[in-house]
């Protein structure tokens, strides 16, 4: 049994719409590209690789500058069979190392850095045995001189290998998820029955691994003029302009991108009257957020998609739905992650720091449990660490689930609502309490940009905190006690049974570097607990 390579739907595409528009550089640091020429760049590129001695099978380290080079080497890798390792640089130094020493790649395709790094700390990839230096000048047909040949695409199987992308590491050590083939071609299915994604549509890409998916589905793909490992420091009016001047009619962002794009629209008075979907994912979006970006998109729908590394997407909702539920939002009743996707399977299992074992049961209707995960998006194992995937995957009625690491529950409508990481819950004198339960009341108050629920001290029980980001305009001290004043009154309100009444303020909550929105809360934790107890 064969299933699609992802470099074959790429082919197919070239051939049903030769001409069409593929990649576009809001910046112009590329030309245009067509769905054939970007074909024709992976096929040869696919030759100049496998003249390098690279091979099926082999795990190689990419390590490149976010652009057309990502583009063309990936489905090149995927072309000849090879499997491409992701490592997200903003994890650390330390971390990257790490990552690459339990992987033990074959080949390493890196900007000049990455060489230099590779030479320095070589314990770390001494397993390397070819290295490819990249230029970006390098990627088209006639820059790598390869003659035109007619190889195709290797066929493959569903439970072959085809990409190790590493976790961002936020909760825990980074770890590399097995994508299979089958794996790919489940999120491509998802995106186009599910999300209604179709040929000819316009997608501004500000994450480059989802790229990937746009020449698989004959979506154009228009690369903003944006950093990838730091997006909060991208320009809104760039943003923007870019969404305008292409005609974009979907992309996939994080809460950051989306605030600026939608700050950017209210301060000008712009409409987005051809977007017809915006996913915003990474972390918890504020429901004012959402709301506020529906408010500008004439024809469209907000999306909040649920996931993470090992599955996605599980489930998702809409603007409206967050809009029907943001008052109990508010009130401490959970995020709302709406509905399973078609063949995907959610289920609650008793929170436990165990793997799960063959008698576990379901919570029942209304419980709080561990949100658990199966169908065709959900990988089923971690690259060379088999005591991670025995943690994180189990056997229940004949499938495969994957524990997410996440809090949640049903509510009486059926719609999954997310109460926070499991490992960033409060074990608190008066109870367990989970952040999403807490900080959606705190982002509620006026002035407030986000918020952290943190533990202060170092043995369990601990005393909750919550941690505050006033908006840059609410700075000044006699603002900021009053947002804390307003804060400790709602927490009184909604969770009396916490008496919560420590607050802190920071200028800027400690993020994640790949969508600036996941907040670091053990490491606030930690901070705050060393000078609480000084």
């Amino acid at each position: 049994m064969t299933a699609p390579n992802i470099a074959s739907r790429l082919k197919e595409t070239s051939v049903r719409l030769p001409n069409g528009r593929a990649i576009l550089c809001a910046n112009g640091k590329f030309p245009e590209k067509s769905f054939s020429e970007l074909y024709q760049d992976v096929r040869a590129c696919s030759a100049f690789l496998k003249d390098k001695g690279i091979e099926r099978g082999d795990k190689v380290l990419l390590f490149v500058r976010s652009g057309y080079e990502l583009i063309v080497l990936a489905f090149s890798l995927f072309f000849i069979g090879a499997v491409p390792v992701i490592i997200d640089p903003g994890m650390g130094l330390r971390s990257v190392l790490r990552c690459i020493k339990r992987t033990q790649p074959d080949h390493l395709i890196g900007i000049p850095l990455t060489h230099w790094v590779s030479r320095f700390f070589y314990r770390s990839f001494k397993s390397i045995r070819g290295r490819i230096l990249i230029r970006s000048s390098q990627f088209s047909a006639q820059a790598l001189a390869i003659p035109d040949h007619d190889s195709n695409p290797i066929d493959v199987s569903p439970n072959d290998l085809a990409a190790i992308v590493f976790t961002s590491g936020s909760t825990g050590p980074p770890k590399g998820v097995c994508y299979m083939h089958k794996t790919f071609d489940g999120q491509i299915r998802a995106l186009k029955e599910t999300f209604g994604m179709q040929e000819g549509e316009v997608d501004m890409t500000t994450l480059p691994i989802f790229a990937l998916f746009n020449p698989a589905l004959g979506i154009t793909t228009v690369m903003p003029e944006i950093n990838p490992s730091t997006p909060a420091k991208a320009s809104a009016r760039s943003l923007v302009e870019t969404l305008l001047d292409f005609e974009v009619t979907t992309t996939f962002a994080s809460p950051v991108i989306g605030r600026k794009i939608a700050n950017w629209c209210e301060q000008r008075n712009l409409r987005l009257p051809v977007m017809k979907r915006f996913f915003l994912a990474g972390a918890p979006s504020p429901p004012a957020l959402i709301e506020k970006l529906a408010s500008f998109m004439d024809n469209g729908n907000v999306f909040v998609p649920y996931g993470a590394t090992e599955a996605l997407p599980v489930s998702y909702c809409s603007h409206t739905e967050v809009a029907n539920t943001r008052e109990g939002i508010e009130r401490g009743e959970g995020s709302c992650l709406g509905q399973p996707l078609p063949g995907m399977s959610v289920k609650l299992f008793p929170v436990s720091s165990s793997p799960f074992g063959k008698e576990i049961q379901e919570v029942k209707d209304g419980e709080v449990g561990e949100i658990c995960v199966a169908g065709p998006t959900v990988t089923e194992e971690y690259y060379r660490m088999p005591g991670a995937t025995f943690d994180s995957k189990f056997r229940y009625e004949s499938k495969t689930y994957h524990r997410m690491g996440d809090l949640g529950y049903f509510d009486a409508k059926r719609t999954l609502r997310f109460l926070g990481r499991k490992a960033e819950r409060l074990n608190t004198p008066q109870g367990f309490l989970e952040t999403e339960r807490c900080e959606a009341i705190v982002n509620s108050v006026h002035g407030v940009r986000r918020s952290a629920l943190i533990g202060l001290g170092t043995k369990d029980p601990v005393e909750p905190c919550v941690v505050i980001e006033p908006e840059e305009r609410f700075r000044d001290q006699k603002t900021r006690n009053e947002i804390e004043g307003e804060v400790l009154s709602k927490l009184k309100a909604y969770l009396p049974r916490f008496e919560i009444t420590q607050t802190r303020i920071e200028s800027s909550l400690p993020v994640d570097p790949r969508h600036n929105a996941k907040i670091h809360r053990l490491a606030l934790a930690k901070k705050w607990t060393k000078r609480f107890a000084s």
